[in-house]
């Protein structure tokens, strides 16, 4: 039997904030409650139909999940906890672009019982709460430094970078039914990738630092031996990242990026594109910063800083296979703007 604690009928707008874009979606909420007739429980965001009676009228609703299922799962949602079969009411926000499709914020099932299918967005930031809230608790082998998993607790982006006008042309063509490489699980390159909701590791790797990105179940490489460079001279997703101690701030510069976006929204870069990352333990050393500034003369007129991100320390947290699929069939296209 499921049990959710109750949930206060407080809704939020998905926005900028969450990792992949929502933009097709409305900020109004819609309420829409019928059978379930599938589930597919995966990466990078769960999905479902619904038979829906209208008026006498049977319809099919797709219905996406704002969250993805590492994030749910810490918060205690898993998808055994729905049933093809039973009756949900589900509350989201409706596609613009394609009739009978919803975000899914919110589900209430058949027993009474229901849970939130998202992070709490309600200051904006896209965090799961059931990690953060733990951050204050202590461990007797607490390790040292850098060197251990942090947990997303403050994330921002830039809303006014410093665009050329054709970049910002191409930003403005890129459309976030169609372009998304994501809904395809392609993964995010640099600097896009370190704006993940999920949580990171630092690991030391003899010279070099391993730091671990659960989305995607990526890893890059910081070379900190700047005599020991051994890049093959070809562009990649991740880059070249080459880093340095400033006292407890580790710096690092990545170049050699090839990859086409800054960000999931869309936002182009060259492959002259330079990252400077900026990771600075707390004095406690239970927080780490970090701040991500881009010069890129392709896309850009001046340098910026265009993400920041504050990241603490939970106890017992750890990577969690992130395992993307497909989903087939896919979601309809959407219709043309």
């Amino acid at each position: 039997m499921r049990r959710f604690p109750a949930i206060a009928a407080v809704f939020w707008s998905v926005g900028a904030a969450a990792h992949h874009s929502h933009a097709e979606f409305s900020s109004e909420l819609q309420v829409v409650e019928g059978e379930l007739l599938s589930i597919a429980w995966r990466n990078p965001h769960p999905a479902m139909t619904l038979r829906v009676s209208n008026d006498g009228a049977e319809e099919t609703w797709q219905v996406q999940v704002l969250g993805n299922i590492n994030g749910l799962r810490r918060d205690g949602v898993t998808g055994d906890v729905f049933t093809v079969g039973e009756r949900v009411s589900i509350t989201g926000q409706p596609s613009r672009r394609r009739a009978g499709l919803l975000l899914a914020t919110h589900v209430v099932f058949a027993d009474g019982s229901e849970a939130l299918l998202g992070p709490d967005e309600s200051t904006g930031q896209a965090i799961y709460r059931g990690r953060v809230d733990r951050a204050d608790e202590h461990s007797e082998n607490e390790p040292e430094g850098i060197f251990r998993v942090w947990v997303v607790a403050e994330r921002f982006r830039n809303p006014d970078l410093p665009l050329t006008a054709e970049a910002r042309a191409a930003k403005q063509a890129w459309d976030v039914v169609t372009d998304d490489p994501q809904l395809g699980c392609q993964p995010l390159g640099m600097p896009g990738a370190m704006m993940s909701p999920h949580p990171i590791e630092f690991v030391e790797r003899g010279s070099d630092i391993e730091l671990r990105l659960e989305e995607w179940d990526a890893v890059r490489t910081i070379q900190m031996d700047s005599t020991l460079n051994r890049s093959s001279g070809t562009a990649t997703r991740m880059g070249t990242s080459m880093g340095r101690w400033e006292g407890e701030t580790l710096v690092v510069t990545t170049t050699g990026i090839d990859y086409a976006f800054m960000d999931e929204h869309g936002t182009p870069q060259s492959e002259a594109v330079e990252v400077v990352e900026r990771f600075t333990l707390s004095q406690d050393e239970r927080s780490l910063d970090w701040e991500a500034t881009v010069t890129d003369p392709g896309t850009m007129t001046e340098p910026v800083v265009a993400f920041t991100t504050r990241w603490e320390w939970v106890p017992g947290e750890t990577l969690q296979p992130y395992d993307c699929a497909v989903l087939d069939p896919p979601l309809p296209a959407g219709a043309a703007r």
